[in-house]
């Protein structure tokens, strides 16, 4: 892919091609989508080779989990900001994703403006999405916005 100026340079990491080729058409347009795996080894491999700014990433990934590839990036590339984008809507999935690093935390099935998180983390928030995790996650000492500011 030819570098756009201006645009946010994100990979993707997810269990389902499916739903990879879902988020690089909803993205491309607000987004440099660099590439989109389903497997956490290449996920790392693909983040040191790419230098995105963004990894929007699942737990469900094959050969390493998606905690354990989130806990890589952010100790090889503390400056990539990593997003959980999971159906996991248990504060505990939320706490953990946290703890490794990430900028944010979005469950699919209740994000209905993905750009909207995406642009928020890009500035700098830590994001939670629904806001019924956020009373419980921040309980738990992690400092986040709630989807609704």
């Amino acid at each position: 892919m030819v570098p756009v100026m201006g645009r946010p340079r994100v990979l993707l990491g997810d269990s389902s091609r499916a739903v990879l080729v879902f988020m690089e058409i909803l993205l491309e347009p607000h987004f440099q989508v660099l590439g989109a795996v389903t497997d956490g080894e290449a996920l790392v491999q693909a983040a040191k080779g790419l230098n995105p700014d963004l990894v929007i990433i699942d737990f469900s990934l094959s050969f390493l989990d998606g905690l354990g590839a989130a806990r890589q990036l952010h100790e090889l590339m503390p400056d990539i900001k990593v997003v959980f984008f999971t159906t996991h809507h248990d504060p505990s999935y939320a706490k953990a994703a946290f703890e490794v690093g990430a900028a944010g935390y979005l469950v699919k099935q209740y994000t209905v403006d993905l750009k909207h998180f995406l642009e928020r983390i890009m500035r700098g928030q830590r994001v939670l999405h629904p806001e019924q995790l956020s009373t419980l996650t921040n309980a738990a000492g992690t400092d986040v916005c709630p989807a609704d500011e």
